[in-house]
């Protein structure tokens, strides 16, 4: 494999997988904060925290990785010397 096509297919993971624990971070801390202030118990809260982190990173993950690798295709590639 190429080291150019190597270094985009990191970049490309390494944006997206970035991108997805920091949403799934914050989902999991608005989750924590709602249910606790609406009075759900601790188990119920705990259990949706993980579903709806889980889910927002792993949609993000995906958009981020299609989307980073279509904007990295459009660019012209740089000469090396």
């Amino acid at each position: 494999m190429d080291a150019r096509v190597y270094e985009k297919n990191q970049r490309v993971f390494q944006t997206a997988r970035t991108a997805a624990v920091l949403s799934g971070a914050i989902t999991a801390f608005i989750t924590f904060a709602a249910f606790m202030i609406a009075g759900f118990g601790i188990q119920e809260t705990a259990a949706w925290m993980f579903a709806l982190s889980l889910m927002s990173a792993s949609a993000l993950f995906v958009i981020m990785h299609i989307v980073t690798t279509n904007d990295l295709k459009r660019k012209q590639p740089t000469p090396q010397t």
